[in-house]
């Protein structure tokens, strides 16, 4: 970050915690429930400066389910993508999907090592699912950033990037992706933020 003052340094790093924290609440199932206030809150301010002009299509969408019908839809279509997928194949939301075709690989392995190099720990009575799973990498990172830990969130993001682009590809070529396509797409423009911001 050359060049930049402190207060615009904080400015990017406080952009970049308020995205990580907005997927972090849309991909661990468990929090969605509770983010209707939250989420409303992030999307007005996420117009406001938008990455890429088109994005405000994506978050109007968003925006207008929420008025008219909370999170339920959120929830029916993690289900749908993720968990449940009657229609179409099933989205991977583990790194090791992408990385090894198969859940609990490698990548589970050197995401325990990460996260063991943090003060975190997986809350198992909250969250039911392992250190490799994408909307709990969100939180991670955004609260290495939040923290100042500048180095593990550098580490933990080169490592997942090209699972989190694998994501944004399989939303974007499920048919009935609705809700998540609109994610994928805002997602996919973070990442090459992120990736320019990292290089």
């Amino acid at each position: 970050m050359l060049h930049l003052t402190k207060e615009e340094q904080q400015n990017i790093q406080n952009a970049r915690n308020l995205y990580y924290d907005f997927f972090n609440g849309f991909f661990v199932y468990e929090l969605i429930e509770g983010r209707l206030e939250t989420s409303q809150k992030q999307i007005l301010i996420l117009k406001q400066s938008l990455l890429e002009e088109s994005l405000d299509e994506s978050l109007s969408y968003l925006q207008e389910e929420i008025k008219n019908n909370g999170m339920q839809g959120f929830k029916q279509e993690h289900t749908q993508m993720f968990a449940l997928p009657f229609d179409g194949k099933q989205v991977g939301i583990h790194l090791s999907h992408y990385y090894e075709n198969c859940i609990g690989g490698e990548s589970l392995l050197t995401m325990r090592s990460l996260v063991k190099q943090s003060d975190i720990r997986l809350n198992r009575d909250r969250f039911k699912d392992t250190e490799e799973h994408i909307g709990f990498l969100f939180g991670f990172i955004g609260y290495l950033i939040q923290n100042n830990q500048d180095s593990l969130a550098k580490e933990v993001f080169l490592f997942s990037h090209n699972a989190f682009l694998g994501l944004c590809r399989e939303l974007q070529e499920r048919g009935d992706s609705k809700l998540y396509l609109h994610l994928a797409l805002l997602l996919e423009s973070f990442l090459k933020f992120e990736k320019e911001f990292y290089h």
